[in-house]
């Protein structure tokens, strides 16, 4: 086992790990952390509130660190574009496990940075901005990365651009509609179960790469490109619909 494979496996045992932790403690207590923003969100039918609330249950402690710290909400956003871009050139390179390691540190600091402004008492309206912009910026170093590592396939390339444009529209038109006030279907393949899948492709790809034409990172690309897609597609239907009714 390479360096690479062995820094995958490590981290995603202590993931496991954390959660084993998490499982055994809310059955001895009876009841499981349950979280306001994860049931303002909401799950999907790819990744349940269940797991939402793992995740940020694991981070709290991060986060009442980085507070005592002094470390600002900004600054904790503004790092997460140098982690994206690292794990998108690693994603182009051929190197997943690292990709995976640094991707996972990226997602870490797009939860944290909300979690510290409300520790913090620095929530507001620039910070949201700021950190809806730096969310599409990962996204797309994240999703470039596998264009470049398939631009000598054209199906391949087409599906991660396709990814792209999928990934774009369904926050457009998610802000869109939070624009004018109109409900629009949540579907599948909101930020966090993208990310999530891109990062279960990213473990998959350091530990069997797959045959020619097919890995485990280009299943989860197409996938991207088809659901995302259709799930824009399906925003803006109902977001085109009822804007004409408001009109």
């Amino acid at each position: 086992m390479n360096s690479e494979s062995l820094s995958v496996f490590i981290l995603f045992g202590l993931v496991l790990l954390l959660g084993l932790v998490y499982v055994v403690r809310g059955y001895l207590n009876g009841d499981f952390k349950h979280y306001e923003r994860v049931d303002r969100q909401g799950g999907s039918v790819l990744l349940g509130k269940a797991v939402m609330n793992f995740a940020v249950w694991g981070m709290e402690p991060v986060a009442r660190l980085l507070a005592r710290l002094s470390i600002t909400p900004n600054q904790v956003t503004l790092s997460s574009v140098f982690f994206g871009l690292v794990a998108g050139l690693c994603i182009a390179s051929g190197h997943f496990g690292y990709a995976f390691c640094v991707a996972i540190v990226a997602g870490m600091t797009d939860m944290l940075d909300g979690m510290l402004a409300r520790l913090s008492g620095k929530s507001d309206a620039s910070g949201v901005v700021l950190d809806s912009t730096i969310d599409r910026y990962v996204d797309f170093f994240l999703l470039a990365g596998c264009a470049l590592y398939f631009r000598h396939d054209v199906m391949s390339l087409s599906a991660s651009l396709l990814a792209i444009h999928g990934s774009f529209m369904i926050s457009y038109t998610t802000a869109k509609a939070e624009a004018i006030a109109v409900r629009v279907p949540r579907g599948a393949m909101k930020r966090t179960e993208r990310y999530v899948y891109l990062l279960l492709a990213l473990v998959a790809s350091t530990f069997y790469p797959g045959s020619e034409g097919l890995s485990p990172l280009l299943v989860v690309v197409w996938l991207l490109a088809v659901l995302t897609n259709w799930s824009a597609l399906m925003r803006f239907r109902s977001l085109f619909l009822s804007a004409g009714n408001v009109g």
